[in-house]
């Protein structure tokens, strides 16, 4: 599939730290909660599980939010100012930096996350998650990556 067929990544989004929704989380509130209701939002058909296209979607819309400039790529400073943005607030010291995250998926090295790249990672990303392997994600699988990919190594 394109790039723009295979539309939030929420594991890219919970490896951002990030929420797809236009929903803004308290900080106070469990990350489970966060999960729960980004997991909701994602899910277009309603069905209690999230499938790759679903997740897909969810990883377009991020990346084209915090795509600010529209130039086809992410830095961290644009990271940064849609992690507050969206959120509310800046990123948790035992959370990754930005850097760190843009680095788990930046094949080129090049410290930019192209949309390409941010695809490829989101892919990779829901593949993980899916701990049963049933091919789609249950609340709970997302929350759980949810939980792992912010932590740092």
């Amino acid at each position: 599939m394109r790039y723009s067929q295979y539309t939030c990544t929420c594991s890219l989004m919970f490896l951002y730290g990030f929420v797809a929704s236009p929903c803004v989380f308290p900080a106070e509130q469990p990350k489970e909660n966060k999960a729960y209701a980004l997991f909701n939002a994602m899910d277009a058909n309603a069905d209690g599980k999230l499938s790759p296209d679903e997740h897909a979607a969810g990883a377009k819309k991020m990346f084209d939010m915090m795509d600010v400039n529209k130039d086809g790529a992410v830095t961290s400073g644009e990271m940064d100012a849609a992690h507050e943005k969206v959120a509310g607030h800046k990123a948790v010291k035992t959370d990754r930096s930005s850097a760190e995250k843009i680095k788990v998926v930046d094949t080129n090295g090049d410290g930019l996350l192209t949309a390409e790249e941010h695809a490829a990672g989101s892919k990779k990303m829901f593949d993980k998650m899916d701990t049963d392997r049933d091919g789609f994600l249950s609340k709970e699988e997302l929350a759980a990556g949810h939980e792992k990919m912010l932590q740092k190594p």
